[in-house]
Protein backbone atom coordinates (compact mmCIF):
# COMPACT_ATOMS: atom_id res chain seq x y z
CA UNK A 1 0.00 0.00 0.00
CA UNK A 2 1.64 3.88 -0.79
CA UNK A 3 2.15 6.28 1.96
CA UNK A 4 -0.70 8.15 -0.35
CA UNK A 5 -3.44 5.41 0.02
CA UNK A 6 -2.65 5.65 3.84
CA UNK A 7 -2.85 9.00 3.92
CA UNK A 8 -6.02 9.13 2.75
CA UNK A 9 -7.45 6.56 5.00
CA UNK A 10 -6.12 7.84 7.79
CA UNK A 11 -8.08 11.18 6.70
CA UNK A 12 -10.81 9.48 5.78
CA UNK A 13 -11.33 7.77 9.41
CA UNK A 14 -9.79 11.29 11.08
CA UNK A 15 -13.14 12.57 9.60
CA UNK A 16 -15.24 10.08 10.47
CA UNK A 17 -14.24 10.31 13.87
CA UNK A 18 -14.83 13.61 14.07
CA UNK A 19 -17.99 13.82 12.78
CA UNK A 20 -19.56 10.48 14.19
CA UNK A 21 -18.64 12.30 18.02
CA UNK A 22 -19.47 16.56 17.25
CA UNK A 23 -21.83 17.73 19.39
CA UNK A 24 -23.27 19.18 15.31
CA UNK A 25 -23.72 15.61 15.06
CA UNK A 26 -27.76 14.54 14.22
CA UNK A 27 -26.75 12.12 16.80
CA UNK A 28 -26.91 14.80 19.46
CA UNK A 29 -28.76 17.78 17.88
CA UNK A 30 -32.28 18.25 18.78
CA UNK A 31 -34.89 19.82 16.74
CA UNK A 32 -35.33 23.73 15.90
CA UNK A 33 -39.35 24.02 15.21
CA UNK A 34 -40.01 21.14 17.27
CA UNK A 35 -40.95 21.46 21.58
CA UNK A 36 -38.22 18.55 22.16
CA UNK A 37 -34.69 17.65 23.01
CA UNK A 38 -33.50 14.45 21.54
CA UNK A 39 -31.41 11.56 22.40
CA UNK A 40 -30.73 9.21 19.98
CA UNK A 41 -31.40 5.72 20.38
CA UNK A 42 -29.41 3.32 18.82
CA UNK A 43 -29.97 -0.77 18.29
CA UNK A 44 -27.27 -2.55 20.53
CA UNK A 45 -26.21 -4.63 17.34
CA UNK A 46 -25.92 -1.87 15.04
CA UNK A 47 -22.02 -2.85 13.88
CA UNK A 48 -21.04 0.80 12.39
CA UNK A 49 -21.73 2.14 15.51
CA UNK A 50 -20.33 -0.50 17.81
CA UNK A 51 -18.12 -2.66 16.07
CA UNK A 52 -19.99 -5.92 16.75
CA UNK A 53 -19.67 -9.38 14.70
CA UNK A 54 -23.12 -9.55 12.98
CA UNK A 55 -25.50 -11.84 14.29
CA UNK A 56 -27.16 -14.31 12.43
CA UNK A 57 -31.27 -15.16 12.88
CA UNK A 58 -30.09 -18.37 15.36
CA UNK A 59 -27.53 -16.64 16.80
CA UNK A 60 -29.42 -13.53 17.53
CA UNK A 61 -32.46 -16.07 19.24
CA UNK A 62 -29.85 -17.47 21.24
CA UNK A 63 -28.41 -14.67 22.85
CA UNK A 64 -32.09 -13.18 23.23
CA UNK A 65 -33.07 -15.65 25.28
CA UNK A 66 -29.97 -15.47 27.57
CA UNK A 67 -30.92 -12.22 28.18
CA UNK A 68 -34.03 -11.83 28.51
CA UNK A 69 -33.73 -14.82 31.03
CA UNK A 70 -31.35 -12.63 33.19
CA UNK A 71 -33.56 -9.46 32.73
CA UNK A 72 -36.29 -11.57 34.37
CA UNK A 73 -33.89 -12.53 37.25
CA UNK A 74 -33.30 -8.68 37.69
CA UNK A 75 -36.63 -7.97 37.50
CA UNK A 76 -38.31 -10.60 39.62
CA UNK A 77 -35.23 -9.87 42.27
CA UNK A 78 -35.83 -6.14 42.84
CA UNK A 79 -39.91 -7.03 43.07
CA UNK A 80 -39.53 -9.16 45.86
CA UNK A 81 -37.71 -6.97 47.65
CA UNK A 82 -40.64 -4.36 47.89
CA UNK A 83 -42.85 -4.42 50.55
CA UNK A 84 -46.18 -6.06 49.85
CA UNK A 85 -48.09 -2.43 49.84
CA UNK A 86 -45.44 -1.87 47.43
CA UNK A 87 -46.33 -4.99 45.07
CA UNK A 88 -50.13 -3.79 44.50
CA UNK A 89 -51.22 -1.31 41.46
CA UNK A 90 -50.74 2.40 42.52
CA UNK A 91 -51.07 5.01 41.08
CA UNK A 92 -49.73 9.09 40.75
CA UNK A 93 -51.95 11.44 43.17
CA UNK A 94 -51.43 14.22 41.02
CA UNK A 95 -48.46 15.80 39.85
CA UNK A 96 -46.06 16.56 43.19
CA UNK A 97 -44.46 20.17 42.86
CA UNK A 98 -40.79 19.66 42.85
CA UNK A 99 -40.76 15.93 42.05
CA UNK A 100 -38.24 16.85 39.81
CA UNK A 101 -36.95 19.64 41.27
CA UNK A 102 -34.59 18.47 42.97
CA UNK A 103 -32.53 15.16 42.69
CA UNK A 104 -33.33 13.56 45.82
CA UNK A 105 -37.09 14.20 46.11
CA UNK A 106 -37.32 15.02 50.34
CA UNK A 107 -36.73 18.35 49.66
CA UNK A 108 -33.75 18.88 51.73
CA UNK A 109 -31.20 16.41 49.49
CA UNK A 110 -27.44 15.93 50.12
CA UNK A 111 -25.57 18.87 51.22
CA UNK A 112 -24.10 21.51 48.77
CA UNK A 113 -27.22 19.98 46.16
CA UNK A 114 -28.97 22.75 45.21
CA UNK A 115 -32.55 22.95 43.97
CA UNK A 116 -32.62 23.17 40.30
CA UNK A 117 -35.06 25.86 38.37
CA UNK A 118 -37.42 25.01 35.75
CA UNK A 119 -35.85 23.79 32.91
CA UNK A 120 -38.58 23.64 30.17
CA UNK A 121 -40.76 26.72 30.40
CA UNK A 122 -40.30 28.42 26.99
CA UNK A 123 -38.36 25.05 25.52
CA UNK A 124 -41.21 22.26 27.30
CA UNK A 125 -39.87 19.09 25.77
CA UNK A 126 -36.34 17.29 24.65
CA UNK A 127 -36.00 14.24 22.63
CA UNK A 128 -33.35 11.44 22.09
CA UNK A 129 -33.51 9.90 18.43
CA UNK A 130 -33.82 6.13 17.43
CA UNK A 131 -32.24 4.24 14.87
CA UNK A 132 -33.36 0.88 13.57
CA UNK A 133 -31.61 -1.82 14.06
CA UNK A 134 -31.55 -2.55 10.29
CA UNK A 135 -28.49 -5.04 10.87
CA UNK A 136 -29.06 -6.64 14.23
CA UNK A 137 -32.10 -8.52 14.30
CA UNK A 138 -33.50 -8.50 18.39
CA UNK A 139 -32.47 -6.61 21.07
CA UNK A 140 -32.51 -3.27 22.87
CA UNK A 141 -32.25 0.21 21.64
CA UNK A 142 -29.55 2.84 22.63
CA UNK A 143 -29.61 6.74 23.20
CA UNK A 144 -26.74 8.66 23.19
CA UNK A 145 -26.18 10.74 26.44
CA UNK A 146 -23.94 13.28 27.71
CA UNK A 147 -23.17 13.20 31.50
CA UNK A 148 -20.65 15.62 33.45
CA UNK A 149 -18.79 18.79 32.89
CA UNK A 150 -17.75 18.73 30.51
CA UNK A 151 -19.86 16.37 28.74
CA UNK A 152 -18.51 12.62 28.25
CA UNK A 153 -20.69 10.34 25.94
CA UNK A 154 -22.01 7.27 26.37
CA UNK A 155 -24.46 4.60 24.81
CA UNK A 156 -27.48 3.64 27.09
CA UNK A 157 -30.23 1.10 26.81
CA UNK A 158 -33.63 3.14 27.43
CA UNK A 159 -35.09 0.53 29.58
CA UNK A 160 -38.58 1.18 31.63
CA UNK A 161 -37.71 -1.54 33.57
CA UNK A 162 -35.08 0.05 35.41
CA UNK A 163 -34.82 2.79 37.60
CA UNK A 164 -31.34 3.74 38.01
CA UNK A 165 -29.27 5.48 35.37
CA UNK A 166 -25.79 3.95 35.24
CA UNK A 167 -22.61 3.64 32.96
CA UNK A 168 -19.38 1.82 33.84
CA UNK A 169 -17.18 4.05 35.97
CA UNK A 170 -13.58 5.03 37.09
CA UNK A 171 -13.79 7.22 40.67
CA UNK A 172 -10.18 8.33 41.64
CA UNK A 173 -10.11 8.95 45.70
CA UNK A 174 -7.26 10.51 47.50
CA UNK A 175 -7.87 7.81 50.94
CA UNK A 176 -8.07 3.79 49.51
CA UNK A 177 -9.37 3.04 52.58
CA UNK A 178 -12.65 4.85 51.58
CA UNK A 179 -13.54 1.06 49.78
CA UNK A 180 -12.55 -1.01 46.83
CA UNK A 181 -14.17 0.80 44.14
CA UNK A 182 -11.40 3.74 44.40
CA UNK A 183 -8.94 3.70 41.33
CA UNK A 184 -10.20 0.94 39.73
CA UNK A 185 -8.41 -0.52 36.54
CA UNK A 186 -9.93 -0.13 33.40
CA UNK A 187 -10.21 -1.55 29.81
CA UNK A 188 -8.63 1.20 27.30
CA UNK A 189 -10.95 -0.43 24.89
CA UNK A 190 -14.21 0.45 26.77
CA UNK A 191 -16.23 3.66 27.18
CA UNK A 192 -15.77 4.76 30.65
CA UNK A 193 -17.35 8.04 32.94
CA UNK A 194 -13.84 9.02 34.34
CA UNK A 195 -15.41 11.00 37.50
CA UNK A 196 -12.25 12.71 38.18
CA UNK A 197 -12.75 14.71 34.22
CA UNK A 198 -16.26 16.27 35.68
CA UNK A 199 -16.22 18.78 38.03
CA UNK A 200 -19.87 18.74 38.79
CA UNK A 201 -19.32 15.11 39.71
CA UNK A 202 -20.16 14.02 43.45
CA UNK A 203 -21.13 10.85 45.32
CA UNK A 204 -23.41 10.34 48.43
CA UNK A 205 -21.81 9.74 51.60
CA UNK A 206 -22.58 6.07 53.04
CA UNK A 207 -23.40 7.36 56.43
CA UNK A 208 -26.45 9.68 54.78
CA UNK A 209 -29.89 9.17 55.48
CA UNK A 210 -30.17 9.18 51.55
CA UNK A 211 -28.09 6.16 51.33
CA UNK A 212 -29.63 4.35 54.36
CA UNK A 213 -33.25 5.21 53.64
CA UNK A 214 -33.88 6.53 50.52
CA UNK A 215 -32.19 4.35 48.23
CA UNK A 216 -32.99 0.50 50.12
CA UNK A 217 -35.43 0.48 46.26
CA UNK A 218 -32.22 1.01 44.41
CA UNK A 219 -30.28 -1.70 46.02
CA UNK A 220 -28.17 0.32 48.19
CA UNK A 221 -25.95 -1.71 50.77
CA UNK A 222 -25.03 -0.99 54.50
CA UNK A 223 -21.24 -1.48 53.53
CA UNK A 224 -19.52 1.94 54.94
CA UNK A 225 -15.99 1.80 55.47
CA UNK A 226 -15.59 5.32 56.28
CA UNK A 227 -18.81 7.87 57.09
CA UNK A 228 -17.15 9.80 53.53
CA UNK A 229 -17.32 6.59 51.48
CA UNK A 230 -19.70 6.76 48.75
CA UNK A 231 -22.91 5.07 48.94
CA UNK A 232 -22.97 1.46 47.26
CA UNK A 233 -25.48 -0.70 45.46
CA UNK A 234 -25.69 -4.55 44.40
CA UNK A 235 -27.43 -6.33 42.06
CA UNK A 236 -27.45 -10.07 42.28
CA UNK A 237 -28.13 -12.77 39.87
CA UNK A 238 -28.45 -16.00 40.08
CA UNK A 239 -24.67 -16.70 38.82
CA UNK A 240 -23.50 -13.35 39.27
CA UNK A 241 -23.57 -10.09 40.33
CA UNK A 242 -23.14 -6.16 39.70
CA UNK A 243 -21.69 -3.44 42.37
CA UNK A 244 -21.10 0.12 41.78
CA UNK A 245 -21.80 3.24 43.64
CA UNK A 246 -24.58 6.39 43.52
CA UNK A 247 -23.17 9.84 42.70
CA UNK A 248 -25.17 12.80 41.59
CA UNK A 249 -23.62 14.76 38.09
CA UNK A 250 -25.31 16.87 35.03
CA UNK A 251 -26.65 15.73 32.24
CA UNK A 252 -26.57 17.73 28.90
CA UNK A 253 -29.47 18.21 27.00
CA UNK A 254 -30.53 20.43 23.57
CA UNK A 255 -34.24 21.95 23.77
CA UNK A 256 -35.91 22.64 20.95
CA UNK A 257 -34.79 26.00 19.95
CA UNK A 258 -31.30 24.73 19.72
CA UNK A 259 -30.08 25.81 23.11
CA UNK A 260 -27.61 23.43 25.09
CA UNK A 261 -28.94 22.74 28.91
CA UNK A 262 -27.41 21.29 31.96
CA UNK A 263 -29.89 19.04 34.12
CA UNK A 264 -28.02 19.41 37.42
CA UNK A 265 -27.76 17.01 39.80
CA UNK A 266 -28.87 13.84 38.23
CA UNK A 267 -28.87 10.39 40.31
CA UNK A 268 -26.16 8.10 38.54
CA UNK A 269 -24.73 4.73 38.96
CA UNK A 270 -21.30 4.38 38.83
CA UNK A 271 -21.16 0.68 38.48
CA UNK A 272 -17.56 -0.94 39.36
CA UNK A 273 -17.85 -4.72 38.93
CA UNK A 274 -19.56 -7.53 37.01
CA UNK A 275 -19.14 -10.80 37.72
CA UNK A 276 -21.39 -12.88 35.34
CA UNK A 277 -21.05 -13.51 31.85
CA UNK A 278 -22.20 -11.61 29.23
CA UNK A 279 -24.21 -9.14 31.27
CA UNK A 280 -28.13 -8.48 30.29
CA UNK A 281 -26.80 -8.03 27.32
CA UNK A 282 -25.33 -4.58 26.94
CA UNK A 283 -22.82 -5.92 24.64
CA UNK A 284 -20.41 -3.18 23.81
CA UNK A 285 -23.10 -0.65 25.42
CA UNK A 286 -21.89 1.57 28.19
CA UNK A 287 -25.08 0.98 30.60
CA UNK A 288 -28.58 1.46 30.96
CA UNK A 289 -30.97 4.65 30.87
CA UNK A 290 -33.82 4.02 33.72
CA UNK A 291 -37.24 5.44 33.24
CA UNK A 292 -39.31 3.73 35.88
CA UNK A 293 -40.74 5.21 37.85
CA UNK A 294 -38.86 6.20 40.97
CA UNK A 295 -37.95 9.45 42.88
CA UNK A 296 -34.52 9.19 41.81
CA UNK A 297 -34.88 8.20 38.59
CA UNK A 298 -34.03 9.98 34.89
CA UNK A 299 -37.75 10.35 34.00
CA UNK A 300 -39.01 11.93 37.50
CA UNK A 301 -36.41 13.64 37.75
CA UNK A 302 -37.78 16.04 34.86
CA UNK A 303 -40.95 15.59 34.38
CA UNK A 304 -42.13 18.69 36.58
CA UNK A 305 -40.66 20.74 34.12
CA UNK A 306 -41.50 18.43 31.31
CA UNK A 307 -45.20 17.86 31.43
CA UNK A 308 -45.19 14.90 33.42
CA UNK A 309 -44.61 12.49 30.18
CA UNK A 310 -42.35 10.09 27.68
CA UNK A 311 -43.21 8.57 24.45
CA UNK A 312 -41.22 6.64 21.90
CA UNK A 313 -41.70 4.74 18.73
CA UNK A 314 -39.82 2.17 18.33
CA UNK A 315 -39.61 1.45 14.35
CA UNK A 316 -39.21 -2.50 12.94
CA UNK A 317 -36.30 -4.07 14.12
CA UNK A 318 -35.11 -4.22 10.24
CA UNK A 319 -35.98 -0.97 9.32
CA UNK A 320 -33.58 1.13 7.28
CA UNK A 321 -31.14 2.14 9.76
CA UNK A 322 -31.98 5.58 8.37
CA UNK A 323 -35.47 5.62 10.04
CA UNK A 324 -35.31 7.56 12.87
CA UNK A 325 -37.94 8.67 15.27
CA UNK A 326 -37.21 9.76 19.27
CA UNK A 327 -37.79 9.21 22.64
CA UNK A 328 -39.39 12.51 23.84
CA UNK A 329 -39.73 13.66 27.44
CA UNK A 330 -42.76 16.02 27.48
CA UNK A 331 -44.87 17.03 24.09
CA UNK A 332 -44.48 16.14 20.71
CA UNK A 333 -44.96 18.07 17.50
CA UNK A 334 -48.58 17.51 16.68
CA UNK A 335 -47.85 15.93 13.18
CA UNK A 336 -45.46 13.65 14.89
CA UNK A 337 -48.21 11.98 16.53
CA UNK A 338 -50.46 9.33 15.42
CA UNK A 339 -54.43 11.13 15.09
CA UNK A 340 -55.61 7.39 16.05
CA UNK A 341 -54.22 6.80 19.81
CA UNK A 342 -56.04 5.01 22.42
CA UNK A 343 -55.13 5.57 26.21
CA UNK A 344 -55.94 2.83 29.10
CA UNK A 345 -54.86 3.45 33.05
CA UNK A 346 -51.12 3.30 33.59
CA UNK A 347 -50.77 2.25 36.90
CA UNK A 348 -47.41 1.69 39.25
CA UNK A 349 -46.37 -1.71 40.55
CA UNK A 350 -43.01 -0.46 42.66
CA UNK A 351 -40.80 1.10 40.09
CA UNK A 352 -42.55 -0.68 37.03
CA UNK A 353 -45.08 0.26 34.85
CA UNK A 354 -48.20 -1.83 34.68
CA UNK A 355 -51.14 -2.24 32.29
CA UNK A 356 -54.59 -3.95 33.36
CA UNK A 357 -55.36 -6.55 30.96
CA UNK A 358 -59.04 -7.45 30.60
CA UNK A 359 -58.79 -9.83 27.90
CA UNK A 360 -56.74 -11.88 25.03
CA UNK A 361 -58.16 -12.14 21.80
CA UNK A 362 -57.54 -14.64 18.38
CA UNK A 363 -59.46 -14.07 15.54
CA UNK A 364 -62.03 -11.78 17.69
CA UNK A 365 -62.44 -14.65 20.28
CA UNK A 366 -61.53 -14.00 23.68
CA UNK A 367 -59.83 -16.85 25.25
CA UNK A 368 -60.69 -18.28 28.69
CA UNK A 369 -58.07 -16.88 31.09
CA UNK A 370 -58.39 -16.52 34.44
CA UNK A 371 -58.99 -12.84 35.27
CA UNK A 372 -56.94 -13.05 38.84
CA UNK A 373 -54.03 -13.72 36.74
CA UNK A 374 -53.63 -9.91 35.82
CA UNK A 375 -54.26 -8.94 39.67
CA UNK A 376 -51.03 -7.86 40.81
CA UNK A 377 -52.59 -7.57 44.55
CA UNK A 378 -52.94 -11.35 43.62
CA UNK A 379 -49.33 -11.58 42.92
CA UNK A 380 -49.60 -11.30 39.07
CA UNK A 381 -50.59 -8.72 36.42
CA UNK A 382 -48.35 -7.27 33.43
CA UNK A 383 -45.62 -4.73 33.15
CA UNK A 384 -44.75 -2.81 30.04
CA UNK A 385 -40.83 -3.27 29.49
CA UNK A 386 -38.83 -1.51 26.71
CA UNK A 387 -35.78 -3.01 27.93
CA UNK A 388 -37.06 -6.86 27.67
CA UNK A 389 -37.36 -8.60 24.48
CA UNK A 390 -39.83 -10.95 23.68
CA UNK A 391 -42.96 -11.14 25.23
CA UNK A 392 -43.29 -13.48 28.44
CA UNK A 393 -46.68 -15.06 29.85
CA UNK A 394 -47.63 -16.58 32.95
CA UNK A 395 -48.21 -20.18 32.65
CA UNK A 396 -52.08 -19.31 33.02
CA UNK A 397 -51.89 -17.37 30.08
CA UNK A 398 -49.50 -18.69 27.86
CA UNK A 399 -50.92 -22.13 27.74
CA UNK A 400 -54.44 -20.71 25.81
CA UNK A 401 -52.66 -18.42 24.09
CA UNK A 402 -50.13 -20.80 22.34
CA UNK A 403 -53.22 -23.40 21.52
CA UNK A 404 -55.28 -20.54 20.47
CA UNK A 405 -52.54 -19.75 17.69
CA UNK A 406 -51.21 -22.81 16.99
CA UNK A 407 -54.42 -24.88 16.13
CA UNK A 408 -55.23 -22.52 12.92
CA UNK A 409 -51.54 -22.19 12.36
CA UNK A 410 -51.90 -26.17 11.95
CA UNK A 411 -54.35 -25.83 9.37
CA UNK A 412 -51.52 -23.93 6.77
CA UNK A 413 -47.64 -25.14 8.30
CA UNK A 414 -46.10 -28.00 9.07
CA UNK A 415 -44.88 -27.71 12.73
CA UNK A 416 -41.00 -28.12 13.45
CA UNK A 417 -38.78 -28.91 16.09
CA UNK A 418 -36.85 -25.31 17.60
CA UNK A 419 -34.27 -25.28 20.46
CA UNK A 420 -35.91 -21.71 21.87
CA UNK A 421 -39.08 -21.67 20.86
CA UNK A 422 -42.11 -24.05 21.62
CA UNK A 423 -44.34 -23.75 18.25
CA UNK A 424 -42.50 -22.96 15.08
CA UNK A 425 -43.62 -23.93 11.86
CA UNK A 426 -41.76 -24.29 7.99
CA UNK A 427 -43.12 -21.32 5.91
CA UNK A 428 -41.51 -19.91 3.19
CA UNK A 429 -39.59 -16.78 4.30
CA UNK A 430 -36.91 -16.51 2.07
CA UNK A 431 -36.47 -16.88 -1.84
CA UNK A 432 -33.88 -18.59 -3.69
CA UNK A 433 -31.76 -15.96 -3.17
CA UNK A 434 -31.11 -15.56 0.60
CA UNK A 435 -33.65 -12.45 0.71
CA UNK A 436 -36.25 -12.16 3.10
CA UNK A 437 -39.93 -12.33 1.43
CA UNK A 438 -42.97 -11.86 3.11
CA UNK A 439 -45.14 -14.25 4.35
CA UNK A 440 -49.65 -14.29 3.09
CA UNK A 441 -50.57 -12.38 6.53
CA UNK A 442 -54.14 -13.53 5.83
CA UNK A 443 -53.10 -17.16 7.16
CA UNK A 444 -51.85 -15.91 10.32
CA UNK A 445 -54.36 -15.23 13.30
CA UNK A 446 -54.58 -11.94 14.49
CA UNK A 447 -53.80 -11.46 18.08
CA UNK A 448 -55.19 -8.65 20.85
CA UNK A 449 -54.59 -7.55 23.97
CA UNK A 450 -57.46 -5.53 25.66
CA UNK A 451 -56.76 -3.24 28.25
CA UNK A 452 -59.16 -1.40 30.88
CA UNK A 453 -61.81 1.09 29.02
CA UNK A 454 -62.04 -1.78 26.28
CA UNK A 455 -58.91 -0.66 24.53
CA UNK A 456 -57.23 -2.67 22.57
CA UNK A 457 -53.65 -3.21 21.39
CA UNK A 458 -53.71 -5.49 18.05
CA UNK A 459 -50.26 -6.65 17.43
CA UNK A 460 -48.53 -6.30 14.15
CA UNK A 461 -48.16 -10.32 12.46
CA UNK A 462 -44.31 -9.93 12.04
CA UNK A 463 -43.85 -9.04 16.14
CA UNK A 464 -45.39 -12.31 17.25
CA UNK A 465 -45.17 -14.70 13.95
CA UNK A 466 -41.38 -14.03 13.82
CA UNK A 467 -38.85 -15.15 11.30
CA UNK A 468 -35.89 -17.02 13.30
CA UNK A 469 -34.15 -18.87 10.64
CA UNK A 470 -34.42 -19.49 7.31
CA UNK A 471 -37.48 -21.13 6.20
CA UNK A 472 -38.57 -21.27 9.96
CA UNK A 473 -40.94 -18.67 11.73
CA UNK A 474 -42.47 -19.36 15.52
CA UNK A 475 -44.73 -18.14 18.07
CA UNK A 476 -42.29 -15.45 19.35
CA UNK A 477 -43.86 -15.67 23.16
CA UNK A 478 -42.08 -17.17 26.21
CA UNK A 479 -43.87 -18.90 29.45
CA UNK A 480 -42.66 -16.64 32.77
CA UNK A 481 -41.04 -19.47 35.73
CA UNK A 482 -43.74 -20.31 37.83
CA UNK A 483 -43.47 -19.34 40.77
CA UNK A 484 -42.04 -21.31 43.10
CA UNK A 485 -43.47 -23.48 45.73
CA UNK A 486 -42.65 -22.05 49.04
CA UNK A 487 -44.74 -18.97 47.44
CA UNK A 488 -42.07 -16.46 48.33
CA UNK A 489 -41.25 -15.20 44.36
CA UNK A 490 -43.86 -13.84 42.01
CA UNK A 491 -43.76 -13.95 38.60
CA UNK A 492 -45.86 -11.63 36.26
CA UNK A 493 -46.18 -11.11 31.77
CA UNK A 494 -44.18 -8.49 30.53
CA UNK A 495 -44.92 -6.75 27.07
CA UNK A 496 -41.52 -6.72 25.62
CA UNK A 497 -39.75 -4.20 22.82
CA UNK A 498 -40.92 -6.54 20.18
CA UNK A 499 -45.12 -6.45 20.51
CA UNK A 500 -44.24 -2.63 20.86
CA UNK A 501 -42.90 -2.14 17.70
CA UNK A 502 -44.64 -0.03 15.25
CA UNK A 503 -46.45 1.64 17.53
CA UNK A 504 -46.38 4.93 19.32
CA UNK A 505 -46.12 4.97 23.38
CA UNK A 506 -46.91 7.36 25.37
CA UNK A 507 -46.61 7.55 29.17
CA UNK A 508 -48.18 9.57 31.79
CA UNK A 509 -47.88 8.87 35.15
CA UNK A 510 -49.46 11.78 36.25
CA UNK A 511 -52.79 11.49 34.66
CA UNK A 512 -52.59 7.44 34.44
CA UNK A 513 -52.48 7.50 31.47
CA UNK A 514 -50.97 4.91 28.37
CA UNK A 515 -51.44 5.96 25.19
CA UNK A 516 -50.86 3.96 21.94
CA UNK A 517 -51.53 3.43 18.41
CA UNK A 518 -50.16 1.84 15.18
CA UNK A 519 -47.19 3.97 13.47
CA UNK A 520 -44.64 3.44 11.05
CA UNK A 521 -42.13 5.46 13.15
CA UNK A 522 -41.37 6.72 10.48
CA UNK A 523 -40.58 10.73 10.61
CA UNK A 524 -41.68 12.81 7.48
CA UNK A 525 -38.99 15.42 8.34
CA UNK A 526 -35.45 15.52 9.92
CA UNK A 527 -34.85 16.85 13.20
CA UNK A 528 -31.33 19.12 12.65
Amino acid sequence: MSWLQSLFQFLFLLYIFINGFSANHPIFVAANRSSAVHFEMIHRHDPTVLGEKILNRSESIKELFHVDKRRMEMIVAHYNTLPMERRRTTQVKGVKKGVGRTSHGNGKGVKGVKKVGVLGRDNSSFSLPIRSGSYAHLGSYFVSLKVGTPAQIFLLVVDTGSSLTWMDCKVKCLDPKQGTYCNRKVNPKKRIFHSERSRTFRTVPCSSNMCRQNFTQLMSVMECPTAKSPCAYQYNYVDGMSKGIFAYDSVTVTLSNGQKKKIHDMLIGCNQVWKTSNPIGLSNGDGIMGLGFNTHSFGPRVFDDFHGKFSYCLMDRFSDKRVTNYLTFGNRRREEMPSNMKFTELGLVGDFYAVQVTGIYVDGVKLNIPAEIWNFDKGSGMIIDSGFTLTSWVREAYEPIMNALEKPLLKHFRKVNNENFDSCFSVINTDKMGNEVAIDESLIPKFEIEFKFGVRFKAPVKSYFIYVDENVNCIGFVKSPDRDESGSHDYFSILGNVMQQNHMWEFNPFTNQLGFAPSTCELRHHHA
